[in-house]
């Protein structure tokens, strides 16, 4: 058994590797400069012929051949990498359009579904994937959007206070365009985001939710203008419900409001007193020696309102 000293790399990645004397290291260096690389295999000891690794199975990127010397090159271990990452992304884009295409077949024999369409944004549908899809049904719109992951909201149609078709000069040859909702409360509007590369979600609510570059813009606003105008008159109904019942205790939604309780008339006045009565009276009251002649004036005064 060799003693522990710094050999030829057995793999051909580095120059040296350094040998424990029982095993071979991580420890690997290359024109003097040491660092670490660890192994992913068991190779034989310092004078035993080196194994190849087996051959990769079919359809798998094959690892590049060594150069000369034995060694692998920065330039073909990129490449190597390169395809790997290419291969994955060829896979995602793959999955993501089945499960676009398995949507659309699921939209399409829904019987709610009323319309259904999806963002004709140029760079994802080249690839067979969108980055938005709608639905309309008979009391709501649907939002489905995300490339690395899957968001679904909705708005209902009552919440719609009115909308309005963007086109720009390119969408205008093709009958694509933006249908925007106008919303009566930012707080029922979907966020219009996509997933960032982190996987992670940004973007707020605006009181608008933007049909993003779909086909036939000015159709879909016909659809959904009935809709949204039907929807919009059951919500009143709804509420003025609502508030009878609030109002009225026990009474059952949907019933007509009372009509107000007239007020009470005042009750009439009573007869006014006589003047002279009462002028008699405080005379009365001061030859009697009740009222001294300073009261009897001044009570005399406030009658006859001086």
């Amino acid at each position: 058994m060799a003693e522990a000293s710094w050999l030829a790399d057995p793999t051909g990645a580095h120059e040296l590797r350094y040998w424990n004397g029982s095993s071979w290291t991580e420890h690997v260096s290359d024109q003097g400069t040491t660092g670490q690389d660890p192994l992913t295999t068991e190779l034989p000891p310092p004078g035993a012929a080196f194994q190849p690794p087996p051959a990769p199975p079919p359809g798998a990127t094959a690892a590049p051949a060594p150069a000369a010397g034995g060694k692998v090159s920065w330039k073909d271990r990129l490449k190597q990498v390169a395809d790997q990452g290419k291969a994955i992304a060829d896979q995602g884009k793959q999955k993501l359009a089945e499960q676009n295409a398995k949507r659309t077949e699921q939209w399409a024999h829904d019987p709610n579904t009323l319309w259904f369409g999806e963002s004709k944004n140029a760079a994802t549908s080249a690839a067979g994937v969108s980055k938005a899809r709608y639905r309309i049904t008979k009391d709501r719109v649907w939002i489905e959007s995300g490339l690395l992951g899957i968001r679904t909201e909705s708005v209902p149609l009552w919440s719609i206070k009115d909308m309005d078709v963007r086109q720009a000069v390119w969408q205008r040859g093709n009958d694509v365009g933006d249908v925007v909702l106008n919303l009566e409360d930012p707080t029922y509007g979907a966020t219009q985001d996509m997933f960032n590369v982190s996987g992670t979600i940004e973007g707020t609510t605006s009181g608008q939710v933007v049909l993003d570059n779909i086909e036939g813009p000015y159709a879909v606003l016909d659809i959904l203008s009935p809709l949204i105008s039907e929807a919009r008159t059951k919500k009143t109904i709804e509420r003025q419900s609502s508030y009878v019942h609030n109002m009225t205790p026990g009474a059952p939604y949907g019933a007509p409001m009372a009509p107000p309780v007239p007020a009470a008339p005042p009750p009439p006045a009573g007869p006014q007193p006589d003047l002279a009565d009462q002028l008699r009276k405080l005379a009365d009251l001061r030859d009697a020696g009740i009222l001294t002649d300073e009261e009897f004036a001044a009570q005399k005064a406030k009658l006859l309102g001086g």
